[in-house]
Protein backbone atom coordinates (compact mmCIF):
# COMPACT_ATOMS: atom_id res chain seq x y z
CA UNK A 1 0.00 0.00 0.00
CA UNK A 2 1.25 3.47 -0.90
CA UNK A 3 1.77 5.55 2.19
CA UNK A 4 0.20 8.99 2.53
CA UNK A 5 2.51 11.88 3.31
CA UNK A 6 1.38 13.78 6.40
CA UNK A 7 2.76 17.12 7.59
CA UNK A 8 2.79 17.79 11.34
CA UNK A 9 3.87 21.23 12.53
CA UNK A 10 5.58 22.15 15.82
CA UNK A 11 6.97 18.63 16.24
CA UNK A 12 9.55 19.95 18.69
CA UNK A 13 6.88 20.62 21.32
CA UNK A 14 5.13 18.17 23.63
CA UNK A 15 1.86 18.03 21.67
CA UNK A 16 3.36 17.71 18.20
CA UNK A 17 6.01 15.30 19.41
CA UNK A 18 3.48 13.05 21.07
CA UNK A 19 1.21 13.00 18.03
CA UNK A 20 4.29 11.78 16.16
CA UNK A 21 4.69 9.12 18.88
CA UNK A 22 1.06 8.03 18.53
CA UNK A 23 1.32 7.60 14.77
CA UNK A 24 4.74 5.95 14.80
CA UNK A 25 3.51 3.38 17.36
CA UNK A 26 0.85 2.08 14.98
CA UNK A 27 1.70 -1.48 13.93
CA UNK A 28 0.43 -0.92 10.41
CA UNK A 29 1.98 2.50 9.82
CA UNK A 30 0.39 4.06 6.74
CA UNK A 31 2.06 7.46 6.75
CA UNK A 32 5.31 9.12 5.92
CA UNK A 33 5.65 11.78 8.61
CA UNK A 34 7.10 15.13 7.60
CA UNK A 35 7.67 17.50 10.51
CA UNK A 36 8.34 21.22 10.89
CA UNK A 37 9.43 23.33 13.82
CA UNK A 38 11.02 26.72 14.48
CA UNK A 39 13.82 24.95 16.36
CA UNK A 40 16.63 23.08 14.66
CA UNK A 41 16.86 20.23 17.18
CA UNK A 42 13.75 18.26 18.18
CA UNK A 43 13.24 15.23 20.41
CA UNK A 44 11.00 13.44 17.85
CA UNK A 45 13.66 13.57 15.12
CA UNK A 46 14.17 9.79 14.94
CA UNK A 47 10.45 9.07 14.55
CA UNK A 48 9.83 11.22 11.51
CA UNK A 49 10.80 10.62 7.91
CA UNK A 50 11.82 14.16 7.05
CA UNK A 51 12.24 17.37 9.03
CA UNK A 52 12.27 21.05 8.07
CA UNK A 53 13.16 24.01 10.24
CA UNK A 54 10.79 26.89 9.42
CA UNK A 55 10.31 30.50 10.48
CA UNK A 56 7.61 31.57 12.90
CA UNK A 57 4.14 31.67 11.44
CA UNK A 58 3.99 35.48 11.58
CA UNK A 59 7.13 35.72 9.43
CA UNK A 60 6.44 36.58 5.77
CA UNK A 61 8.59 33.60 4.72
CA UNK A 62 6.36 31.07 6.47
CA UNK A 63 3.78 30.70 3.70
CA UNK A 64 6.34 30.07 0.99
CA UNK A 65 8.20 27.62 3.22
CA UNK A 66 5.04 25.59 3.90
CA UNK A 67 4.00 25.63 0.24
CA UNK A 68 7.45 24.43 -0.80
CA UNK A 69 7.32 21.57 1.73
CA UNK A 70 3.82 20.59 0.62
CA UNK A 71 4.84 20.55 -3.05
CA UNK A 72 8.17 18.78 -2.55
CA UNK A 73 6.63 15.99 -0.45
CA UNK A 74 3.23 15.65 -2.12
CA UNK A 75 1.53 16.29 1.23
CA UNK A 76 -2.07 15.09 1.47
CA UNK A 77 -2.82 15.72 5.15
CA UNK A 78 -1.71 18.49 7.52
CA UNK A 79 -2.01 18.63 11.32
CA UNK A 80 -1.23 22.14 12.61
CA UNK A 81 -0.35 22.02 16.30
CA UNK A 82 0.25 25.49 17.76
CA UNK A 83 -2.62 27.94 18.10
CA UNK A 84 -0.93 30.50 15.86
CA UNK A 85 -0.50 27.91 13.13
CA UNK A 86 -4.07 26.70 13.58
CA UNK A 87 -5.27 30.28 13.13
CA UNK A 88 -3.10 30.67 10.01
CA UNK A 89 -4.29 27.42 8.43
CA UNK A 90 -7.89 28.32 9.26
CA UNK A 91 -7.50 31.57 7.32
CA UNK A 92 -5.90 29.70 4.42
CA UNK A 93 -7.89 26.47 4.46
CA UNK A 94 -9.69 27.14 1.15
CA UNK A 95 -6.33 27.42 -0.64
CA UNK A 96 -5.23 23.96 0.53
CA UNK A 97 -8.65 22.43 -0.11
CA UNK A 98 -8.41 23.51 -3.75
CA UNK A 99 -5.54 21.04 -4.07
CA UNK A 100 -7.37 18.32 -2.12
CA UNK A 101 -5.07 18.69 0.89
CA UNK A 102 -6.95 17.88 4.09
CA UNK A 103 -6.27 19.92 7.24
CA UNK A 104 -7.09 18.56 10.69
CA UNK A 105 -8.46 21.67 12.38
CA UNK A 106 -11.83 22.67 13.79
CA UNK A 107 -14.41 24.83 12.07
CA UNK A 108 -13.97 28.58 11.90
CA UNK A 109 -16.55 29.35 14.61
CA UNK A 110 -14.80 27.10 17.12
CA UNK A 111 -11.36 28.52 16.36
CA UNK A 112 -12.43 32.18 16.36
CA UNK A 113 -14.42 31.81 19.59
CA UNK A 114 -12.12 29.68 21.71
CA UNK A 115 -8.89 31.46 20.77
CA UNK A 116 -10.47 34.51 22.44
CA UNK A 117 -11.11 34.03 26.18
CA UNK A 118 -13.59 36.92 26.36
CA UNK A 119 -15.66 35.47 23.52
CA UNK A 120 -15.41 32.06 25.15
CA UNK A 121 -16.85 33.34 28.42
CA UNK A 122 -19.71 35.22 26.74
CA UNK A 123 -20.62 32.24 24.57
CA UNK A 124 -20.64 29.82 27.50
CA UNK A 125 -22.90 32.17 29.46
CA UNK A 126 -25.25 32.40 26.46
CA UNK A 127 -25.69 28.62 26.39
CA UNK A 128 -26.02 28.32 30.20
CA UNK A 129 -22.68 26.66 30.85
CA UNK A 130 -21.10 27.74 34.12
CA UNK A 131 -18.03 29.94 33.65
CA UNK A 132 -16.15 32.49 35.78
CA UNK A 133 -17.21 36.11 35.40
CA UNK A 134 -14.89 37.64 32.82
CA UNK A 135 -14.28 41.26 31.81
CA UNK A 136 -12.23 43.21 29.32
CA UNK A 137 -9.22 44.67 31.14
CA UNK A 138 -9.87 48.08 29.57
CA UNK A 139 -13.50 48.15 30.72
CA UNK A 140 -13.01 46.67 34.17
CA UNK A 141 -14.50 48.80 36.97
CA UNK A 142 -13.80 46.72 40.08
CA UNK A 143 -16.74 44.37 39.49
CA UNK A 144 -14.82 41.57 41.23
CA UNK A 145 -13.42 41.21 44.72
CA UNK A 146 -9.81 40.17 45.28
CA UNK A 147 -8.32 37.81 44.38
CA UNK A 148 -8.98 37.77 40.65
CA UNK A 149 -6.96 36.71 37.62
CA UNK A 150 -5.40 38.83 34.88
CA UNK A 151 -4.37 36.94 31.76
CA UNK A 152 -3.98 37.29 28.02
CA UNK A 153 -7.20 37.45 26.03
CA UNK A 154 -5.69 35.13 23.45
CA UNK A 155 -5.21 31.41 23.93
CA UNK A 156 -2.17 31.82 21.71
CA UNK A 157 -0.41 33.59 24.59
CA UNK A 158 -0.70 31.72 27.89
CA UNK A 159 2.39 32.79 29.83
CA UNK A 160 1.04 36.10 31.13
CA UNK A 161 -1.15 35.00 34.04
CA UNK A 162 -1.33 36.97 37.29
CA UNK A 163 -3.29 36.28 40.47
CA UNK A 164 -4.07 39.73 41.87
CA UNK A 165 -4.65 39.85 45.64
CA UNK A 166 -4.78 43.58 46.40
CA UNK A 167 -5.22 47.07 44.98
CA UNK A 168 -1.48 47.66 45.16
CA UNK A 169 -0.83 44.56 43.08
CA UNK A 170 -3.49 45.61 40.57
CA UNK A 171 -2.01 49.11 40.26
CA UNK A 172 1.37 47.53 39.54
CA UNK A 173 -0.13 45.23 36.88
CA UNK A 174 -1.87 48.16 35.19
CA UNK A 175 1.47 49.92 34.80
CA UNK A 176 3.29 46.76 33.73
CA UNK A 177 0.91 45.71 30.95
CA UNK A 178 1.39 47.78 27.82
CA UNK A 179 -1.96 47.27 26.05
CA UNK A 180 -5.09 46.64 28.10
CA UNK A 181 -6.95 45.36 25.02
CA UNK A 182 -4.72 42.29 25.07
CA UNK A 183 -5.89 41.15 28.52
CA UNK A 184 -8.95 40.03 30.43
CA UNK A 185 -9.85 39.94 34.11
CA UNK A 186 -11.46 36.76 35.33
CA UNK A 187 -13.09 35.71 38.57
CA UNK A 188 -10.95 33.39 40.68
CA UNK A 189 -13.02 30.28 41.37
CA UNK A 190 -12.35 27.05 43.26
CA UNK A 191 -8.80 26.10 44.05
CA UNK A 192 -5.82 24.60 42.28
CA UNK A 193 -6.40 21.18 43.84
CA UNK A 194 -9.72 20.86 41.98
CA UNK A 195 -8.63 21.49 38.40
CA UNK A 196 -9.81 19.24 35.56
CA UNK A 197 -9.16 18.78 31.86
CA UNK A 198 -11.82 17.27 29.59
CA UNK A 199 -11.53 16.27 25.96
CA UNK A 200 -14.57 15.75 23.76
CA UNK A 201 -14.40 14.18 20.32
CA UNK A 202 -17.44 14.41 18.06
CA UNK A 203 -18.08 13.32 14.50
CA UNK A 204 -21.09 12.17 12.51
CA UNK A 205 -21.22 8.76 14.20
CA UNK A 206 -19.30 9.25 17.41
CA UNK A 207 -19.35 11.38 20.56
CA UNK A 208 -16.85 10.51 23.31
CA UNK A 209 -15.49 12.34 26.34
CA UNK A 210 -12.68 11.74 28.80
CA UNK A 211 -11.76 13.77 31.88
CA UNK A 212 -8.67 13.89 34.06
CA UNK A 213 -8.16 15.52 37.41
CA UNK A 214 -4.90 17.43 37.18
CA UNK A 215 -2.15 17.87 39.71
CA UNK A 216 -0.15 20.94 38.72
CA UNK A 217 3.54 21.61 39.27
CA UNK A 218 4.86 24.93 38.06
CA UNK A 219 1.66 25.52 36.11
CA UNK A 220 2.03 22.25 34.18
CA UNK A 221 0.22 18.94 34.67
CA UNK A 222 2.43 16.54 36.65
CA UNK A 223 -0.20 13.90 37.43
CA UNK A 224 -3.40 13.16 35.51
CA UNK A 225 -6.01 10.75 36.90
CA UNK A 226 -9.13 9.64 35.02
CA UNK A 227 -12.38 10.78 36.64
CA UNK A 228 -15.99 10.05 35.75
CA UNK A 229 -18.05 13.21 36.19
CA UNK A 230 -21.50 13.36 34.59
CA UNK A 231 -21.62 17.17 34.87
CA UNK A 232 -18.38 17.54 32.89
CA UNK A 233 -19.57 15.04 30.27
CA UNK A 234 -22.84 16.95 29.94
CA UNK A 235 -21.12 20.31 29.50
CA UNK A 236 -18.66 18.89 26.98
CA UNK A 237 -21.36 17.28 24.84
CA UNK A 238 -23.51 20.41 25.00
CA UNK A 239 -20.62 22.58 23.80
CA UNK A 240 -19.75 20.08 21.06
CA UNK A 241 -23.31 20.11 19.71
CA UNK A 242 -23.71 23.88 20.01
CA UNK A 243 -20.59 24.46 17.91
CA UNK A 244 -21.17 21.59 15.47
CA UNK A 245 -17.87 20.05 16.50
CA UNK A 246 -16.32 17.62 14.05
CA UNK A 247 -13.06 16.85 15.77
CA UNK A 248 -11.48 17.34 19.17
CA UNK A 249 -11.44 20.19 21.70
CA UNK A 250 -10.04 20.44 25.22
CA UNK A 251 -11.94 22.01 28.13
CA UNK A 252 -10.30 23.36 31.31
CA UNK A 253 -12.41 23.66 34.46
CA UNK A 254 -12.44 23.80 38.24
CA UNK A 255 -14.86 22.05 40.54
CA UNK A 256 -16.87 24.44 42.69
CA UNK A 257 -19.18 22.60 45.08
CA UNK A 258 -21.04 20.02 43.02
CA UNK A 259 -20.67 21.95 39.77
CA UNK A 260 -17.82 22.80 37.41
CA UNK A 261 -16.79 26.21 36.14
CA UNK A 262 -15.16 26.19 32.69
CA UNK A 263 -12.47 28.86 32.41
CA UNK A 264 -10.85 27.98 29.08
CA UNK A 265 -11.39 25.89 25.95
CA UNK A 266 -8.57 24.93 23.59
CA UNK A 267 -9.66 24.37 19.96
CA UNK A 268 -6.87 21.84 19.34
CA UNK A 269 -5.19 18.70 20.55
CA UNK A 270 -3.95 19.19 24.10
CA UNK A 271 -0.90 18.14 26.12
CA UNK A 272 -2.70 15.03 27.44
CA UNK A 273 -3.07 13.65 23.89
CA UNK A 274 -0.64 10.77 24.43
CA UNK A 275 -2.04 9.93 27.87
CA UNK A 276 -5.62 9.64 26.70
CA UNK A 277 -4.52 7.66 23.63
CA UNK A 278 -2.92 5.15 26.02
CA UNK A 279 -6.21 4.84 27.91
CA UNK A 280 -8.20 4.20 24.70
CA UNK A 281 -9.37 7.72 23.84
CA UNK A 282 -7.72 7.84 20.41
CA UNK A 283 -8.92 11.20 19.11
CA UNK A 284 -5.90 11.67 16.81
CA UNK A 285 -6.58 8.39 15.01
CA UNK A 286 -10.36 8.91 15.03
CA UNK A 287 -10.03 12.33 13.41
CA UNK A 288 -7.66 11.01 10.74
CA UNK A 289 -9.96 8.07 10.11
CA UNK A 290 -12.95 10.37 9.68
CA UNK A 291 -11.08 12.29 7.00
CA UNK A 292 -9.33 9.58 5.01
CA UNK A 293 -10.78 6.25 6.26
CA UNK A 294 -7.44 4.67 7.14
CA UNK A 295 -8.05 3.42 10.64
CA UNK A 296 -10.90 1.34 11.95
CA UNK A 297 -12.37 3.04 15.00
CA UNK A 298 -11.74 1.04 18.14
CA UNK A 299 -13.69 2.33 21.13
CA UNK A 300 -12.34 0.82 24.33
CA UNK A 301 -11.89 3.73 26.72
CA UNK A 302 -10.72 2.81 30.20
CA UNK A 303 -12.58 4.40 33.10
CA UNK A 304 -9.71 4.46 35.57
CA UNK A 305 -5.98 5.02 35.62
CA UNK A 306 -3.34 7.70 36.12
CA UNK A 307 -0.30 9.04 34.34
CA UNK A 308 2.71 10.71 35.92
CA UNK A 309 4.20 13.23 33.54
CA UNK A 310 7.90 13.76 33.30
CA UNK A 311 10.72 12.97 30.90
CA UNK A 312 8.79 9.76 30.16
CA UNK A 313 5.17 8.91 30.92
CA UNK A 314 4.50 6.37 33.66
CA UNK A 315 1.02 4.87 33.51
CA UNK A 316 -0.80 2.86 36.10
CA UNK A 317 -4.34 1.53 36.38
CA UNK A 318 -6.50 0.75 39.36
CA UNK A 319 -7.13 -2.95 39.88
Amino acid sequence: MTKINILITAVGGDIGGNIVNILSEQKDMQFNIIGTDINEKIFSFRQIDKFYQVDRVDNTNYKNQILAIVKENNIKLIIPISEKEISWFSLNRSFFEEFNIKIIINNKKIIDTFLDKLKTSKTLMDISVKTPKTYSFCKFEQQLKFPFIVKSISSMVSKDIYIVNSKNEFDYIKVKLANCDDYIIQEYVGNIEDEYTTTVYRSKNLVETISFKRQLTGGMTSLATIVNEEVLDGYAIKIAKEFDLNGSINIQSRKVGNDFSIFEINPRFSSTVYIRNYFGFKDVLWWIQDIISFYKKEINIKNSGSAILGYKYNFYEEK
